[in-house]
């Protein structure tokens, strides 16, 4: 009686054997390919050009957050951490005369976003000229950190704009009602559950909600002031959530040329002052930054990356 017991147990063991012999290989893979670089700053490949000087291209790609994609992510997702780290190598390389940043998102994180906005400043006030490059999409969070550029050049077709804030709060009451599901909850203060979506908003609740949207939306409004040096009262026209063409932001003041890759690239190398450079776009960090990329590729899950009951984000809403 016990013989099916012992091999049952022989075939599992023998399953993970070969589960961690796979990882094994598959971590002996990266490290092989990478040349067993440590973590660290990685590698660059060149993606058009020539000559001593660099341009760097830097691609923010999907949703803003700040981890990025998870295993449950559905589509790209753009980590503003890799994006930082990446800007900073741009900073710290002696060889970089100018940044192009790629952007096709529809925003995301107001935090995230706004920390890739600052590190395009800190770019420019470093001596390095920032060119936005809208391409698809660049709306909400993406023209927020466009609007911390030298210059921002877009495809006649791309979508942009969409200047504002949002809070999306789901209710499900009428849902649990009907399945006979109910909650219940013990808080410390009358404001702990505001949000909770097996209840309506209070006033009192909805009011702070929408305290807490104008504040971040007033903040996104100073940062079109400042990066397009418009005036206030002509931005407040133009930031009410609409999205505009990448052909009617030019003629409203929001985009500074029509053109594609190639015109972005002539744009830094123009701000840079050189006649030529070679565009690189930076790699990753070695043979174990490889293996830790997968979780920004989505296929790993990040640590803590379950989803929020609620975010404030500078997105276009679908």
């Amino acid at each position: 009686m016990q013989r099916p017991v012992v091999w049952t147990a022989g075939v599992v063991l023998a399953l993970v054997a070969l589960l961690v012999t796979a990882l094994v290989g598959a971590v002996a893979g990266f490290a092989l390919g990478a040349g067993f670089r440590p973590l660290g700053d990685g590698g660059e490949r060149v993606v058009a050009g020539e000559g001593a000087d660099k341009v760097a291209l830097v691609r923010v790609v999907g949703a803003i957050s700040q981890e990025g994609g998870g295993l449950l992510s559905f589509g790209p997702a753009a980590s503003s951490r890799r994006v930082l780290a990446q800007l900073e190598r741009a900073r710290r390389d002696r060889a970089v005369k100018a940044v192009v940043v790629e952007l096709n998102t529809p925003g995301g994180s107001v935090v995230a976003s706004a920390q890739i906005h600052d590190k395009l400043v800190e770019l420019r006030r470093a001596g390095k000229p920032v060119v936005a490059l809208l391409t698809e999409v660049a709306a909400s969070g993406g023209y927020y950190v466009a609007a911390g550029a030298d210059r921002v050049v877009a495809d006649p077709s791309t979508l942009t704009g969409s200047i504002g804030v949002i809070v999306v709060l789901p209710n499900v009451q009428e849902f649990n009602r009907r399945i006979g599901l109910r909650t219940v909850v013990f808080k410390s203060g009358r404001f702990k559950d505001m949000g909770n979506p097996d209840r309506s908003l209070t006033p009192e609740e909805a009011a702070l909600f929408q305290g807490i949207v104008e504040e971040a939306y007033r903040r996104f409004v100073e940062v079109v002031v400042q990066g397009r040096r418009m005036e206030r009262s002509r931005v407040l026209q133009l930031a009410d959530g609409r999205i505009y063409t990448g052909a009617q932001a030019q003629r409203l003041g929001l985009v500074d040329r029509l053109g594609s890759f190639d015109d972005g690239v002539s744009e830094a190398l123009r701000l840079a002052r050189i006649p030529k450079a070679r565009v690189v776009e930076y790699t990753g960090g070695g043979w174990l930054g490889a293996v830790l990329g997968l979780r920004v590729a989505g296929l790993l899950p990040e640590a803590g990356s379950d989803p929020l009951p609620f975010s404030l984000q500078y997105l276009m809403a679908p």
